[in-house]
């Protein structure tokens, strides 16, 4: 057994893979694309869908006056404002993210529309 055989390198019929794009000399070819931009407006949308119904809710809760469910109201009220403002800081850096932040704000931006659906639905079910 001949031992050289296994030092001497093989060679491949195949040809290499398509050659690399040209790389831009003003960008860092370490740093992951931005690919996400075009999602904004979507976004943008949904959470301003959201800001509606919000504001829509703050003229129902002036209106109460002195409901005895006011309480319950005013902190399912603010609990949804934390909410819409956790989205609206997840849209502004989604697009402008990439990898696993991308993923975290992805994330945040998830919980909090389902947040706010759970409490527009408490809102609902509260006994008058």
């Amino acid at each position: 057994m001949s031992s050289s055989s296994a030092l001497v390198p093989h060679e491949s019929k195949e040809t290499a893979a398509s050659s690399p794009a040209v790389a831009n000399p003003l960008r860092n070819p370490s740093y992951p694309q931005r690919t996400h931009f075009g999602e904004r407006p979507q976004l943008e949308e949904t959470l301003s869908s959201w800001e509606q119904k919000i504001n829509n809710l703050a003229g129902i809760l002036t209106a109460l006056g002195n409901h005895p469910g006011r309480a319950t109201y005013e902190r399912l009220f603010f609990q949804m404002q934390g909410a819409r403002d956790q989205m609206a800081e997840a849209v502004r850096r989604m697009p402008l993210e990439t990898g696993a932040l991308y993923e975290e704000d992805r994330e945040r931006f998830e919980a909090a529309a389902a947040a706010l659906g759970r409490l527009f639905q408490s809102w609902d079910g509260v006994k008058t």
